[in-house]
C-alpha cells in the first residue's frame, strides 16, 4: 500500500527520556538487532526517511546545520547506501513514497523562488516534473501505485488547492471537492487505483476525512464532525484517525469501507488517536492514558484496545502480520501480534529513537539521534 509518509513521521519529542532496564511489571528486553545509520549527504547534518518498498529500497530527505529547512530529495538502497536524487533546477525537493518497481515521487523546486512541481524519480533517479493544473504554478505528490498512478495537490489558476491524480500516462485530472470549499489534498491510493483517501475542507474552511472513487467523485466520510483528521488508509480503503468528541477532545476512530465512523475504543477524558491501519483492520496509535504522558496502543477489527505500556510511548505503524512499531520511554520499540515487546535500539551515544513504519520484507525504518544530537536516518534490518 503506498502511503503519504510526510503523515506519518512524528514530531520528535525531546521530553521523552531514556528507556530503563527493567519496566515494573514487563520482562527486561534486549535489543536484538540495532539500527543502522543512513546517514546524510555530505556536508548536511540531519536527515529523514519515510518511505520503503518491497525490495527495500527507501527514500526520504538531507539537511544542512545552518537552516535545517533546506530539504534535499534523497533515495537509500536495501544496504543503506545514500544518493542524492536531482532537482527541476531549484535548490530543495524532497521525497515522500516509492513504489515495488522503484519509481519514486514527492516535490522540487523549479528555480531559486521556490516554484516547485510535483516529481517523480525513476529507478535511474532520472528526474521528470508531473504537470500542473491549467493556470496553476504548485503541486506536490504524495504517494505512488506500482501501476504509476500518482496523487496529491495542485493549484488551479484562482489560487485554490485541489486534489489531483496523475495517470500513468502523466494527464492530471482534478479530483471533486466539498460544496464550497477550497482545498482538497489526496494522500492515499489502493494498489488498484481505484480508492484515493485524503483531506478536504468545506465552506467554512473546516477539514473533513474524504475518500474519492476512481472517477473523482468526492465521499464526505465525516459529516457531522467536521473536525478531523486522517493518518493511514489500507487496501479496502478503511482509513483511520481521530475525531473530535462532543466536549473538544481528539478520539480515535476508524472510517469504514461503507463510509460509517466507528469511535475506537477510548474511554479517557483525555486525546488519543489512531496512527496506522493494516489489511486486517488491526489499529496502532496511542493517546493520553495518564495526564500528561502519551502510550501505545492497539484496537482489533472490533474496535477493543490492547495496551501495549503504561510507560510513555506511541505506536506508529502496524503490518500485515500485525506487528507493531514504534517507540517506548523515548527508544525505537516493536510489539509482536501477541504483545511481546523488543526494544529496538538507538545509535550509540544517542538519547532517542522511534521507529516509524515497517516494510512489506520486514524492514523497519525510522529516526535516531546520534552522539551530536544530530537526528539521523535509520533502519532495522529484516532478520
Amino acid at each position: 500500500m503506498s502511503h503519504e509518509l510526510s503523515r506519518r513521521v512524528l514530531a520528535l519529542g525531546m521530553s521523552l527520556v531514556a528507556l530503563p532496564l527493567i519496566v515494573p511489571g514487563v520482562a527486561a528486553a534486549v535489543p536484538a538487532i540495532a539500527p543502522v545509520d543512513l546517514g546524510t549527504l555530505p556536508g548536511d547534518q540531519f536527515s529523514q526517511v519515510v518511505a520503503i518498498n518491497g525490495a527495500g529500497v527507501m527514500v526520504g530527505s538531507s539537511t544542512p546545520l545552518e537552516t535545517q529547512i533546506k530539504d534535499h530529495a534523497v533515495k537509500w538502497d536495501a544496504r543503506g547506501r545514500i544518493t542524492a536524487l536531482p532537482t527541476l533546477g531549484g535548490e530543495q525537493s524532497n521525497a515522500v513514497d516509492i513504489n515495488d518497481r522503484g519509481v519514486a515521487v514527492g516535490w522540487a523546486h523549479k528555480d531559486a523562488n521556490w516554484n516547485q512541481a510535483a516529481v517523480k524519480w525513476a529507478p535511474d533517479n532520472t528526474v521528470t516534473a508531473l504537470p500542473y493544473l491549467a493556470g496553476g504554478d504548485y503541486a506536490t505528490a504524495n504517494a505512488i501505485t506500482d501501476s504509476g498512478i500518482v496523487v496529491g495537490s495542485a493549484r488551479a489558476a484562482n489560487g485554490t488547492i485541489h486534489a489531483v491524480r496523475w495517470n500513468p500516462d502523466g494527464k492530471v485530472v482534478e479530483l471533486g471537492g466539498l460544496p464550497g470549499g477550497e482545498y482538497g489534498n489526496a494522500q492515499w491510493i489502493s494498489e488498484n487505483g481505484r480508492i484515493i483517501g485524503g483531506t478536504a475542507a468545506d465552506a467554512e474552511g473546516r477539514h473533513h476525512v474524504v475518500r474519492w472513487n476512481h472517477a473523482g467523485v468526492i465521499t464526505d466520510l465525516s459529516p457531522g464532525n467536521p473536525r478531523s483528521t486522517g493518518n493511514d488508509m489500507n487496501e479496502a480503503g478503511v482509513i483511520v484517525g481521530s475525531a473530535t468528541d462532543p466536549i473538544g477532545n481528539q478520539k480515535p476512530v476508524r472510517w469504514e469501507r461503507d463510509g460509517r465512523m466507528t469511535w475506537l475504543d477510548w474511554p479517557e477524558r483525555d486525546s488519543g488517536w489512531a496512527n496506522a491501519v493494516n489489511e486486517a483492520g488491526v489499529v496502532a496509535g496511542g493517546g493520553n492514558l495518564v495526564f500528561g504522558t502519551d502510550s501505545p496502543v492497539k484496537w482489533n477489527r472490533a474496535g477493543t484496545r490492547t495496551t501495549l505500556s503504561t510507560e510513555r510511548g506511541l505506536g506508529n505503524d502496524v503490518d500485515r502480520a500485525g506487528t507493531i512499531v514504534g517507540l517506548e520511554n523515548g527508544i525505537a520499540t516493536k510489539w509482536d501480534a501477541r504483545g511481546t515487546r523488543t526494544v529496538l535500539g538507538a545509535l550509540p551515544g544517542s538519547e532517542y529513537s522511534s521507529a516509524t513504519r515497517v516494510g512489506t520484507n520486514g524492514t523497519i525504518i525510522g529516526t535516531s539521534d546520534n552522539e551530536n544530537r544530530r537526528w539521523h536516518a535509520v533502519y532495522w534490518p529484516a532478520k
